[in-house]
């Protein structure tokens, strides 16, 4: 597997950070729409959920960005939504509910949807450490439903972490907490899914989960003036994921 090293983690609040943005920034529309994506990766599609979508498309509200891989993705997965009968019943998302199950529970797609498989197993302690460090004093919030039953590195733990730190209006930590956990991963994860899966729902929901972070963390970056470390690295990152090549390896790689 790919080496992958991290850098020594801060602890959240520690250091003396920069200017941190007003509240009226503008990142509650980022947290609301990490907490959509939150729930479709910790949740198997159901009727309310798919109802849910359809009254409130992804091409509008909170998970629309004007951007082409966004506004793309957001249309493949409204489309989807929209050719599911007027009464959506769990017969009718049999398929949906059975690539959810490949991608997050049978290993079928060789892409695991925690942090630790994408790590080398020198680090992983390390990465484990810094989530519970970051967890403190938002267990409230994370151990609600979906969220109690999944691991503290699952890609929904994590986007619902990030939103709440957003809702909190640490900005600043918010930068930390992306560049320190999900930025070195969920790039490669998304990418994974979105060419492995066989339901364009998820493909949809995949490319918009990586949008959205990438899109957050140039928004935090230049609120808090914390431009990303390596930029030319994350460029080139950025254009791989886009090519479907895979930066990274995950340990449930056969």
């Amino acid at each position: 597997m790919e080496s992958m090293v991290l850098g020594t983690a801060e602890r959240p609040g520690a250091a003396k950070s920069p200017a941190t943005p007003p509240d009226d920034i503008g990142f509650r529309d980022s947290a609301e729409a990490l907490r959509r994506l939150a729930r479709f990766h910790a949740e198997e599609p159901t009727p309310a959920l798919l109802t849910g979508l359809r009254q409130s498309p992804a091409g509008c509200g909170p998970l629309a960005l004007d951007r082409d891989d966004a506004l793309q993705a957001a249309a493949l997965v409204d489309e989807v939504v929209s050719d599911l009968p007027e009464r959506i019943t769990r017969r009718c998302l049999a398929a949906l509910a059975a690539d959810f199950t490949a991608i997050h529970h049978s290993g079928e797609l060789r892409a695991c949807p925690t942090e630790g498989a994408w790590l080398d197993e020198r680090v992983r302690a390390e990465a484990a450490a810094s989530l519970q460090r970051w967890r403190i004093g938002l267990e409230t919030d994370l151990r609600r439903p979906p969220f109690d039953r999944l691991p503290d590195d699952h890609v929904a733990v994590e986007l619902a972490l990030l939103a709440t730190l957003l809702d909190r209006g640490r900005a600043a930590d918010s930068v930390r907490f992306l560049d320190r956990h999900p930025l070195r991963w969920v790039p490669s994860f998304c990418s994974r899914i979105a060419t492995r899966c066989r339901e364009p729902f998820f493909a949809g929901i995949a490319i918009l989960t990586n949008a959205h972070l990438d899109h957050l963390r140039d928004r935090l970056g230049a609120a808090c003036n914390m431009p990303r470390p390596g930029q030319e690295e994350d460029d080139v990152r950025r254009r791989r994921w886009t090519e479907g090549r895979f930066p990274r390896a995950c340990t449930c790689e056969s």
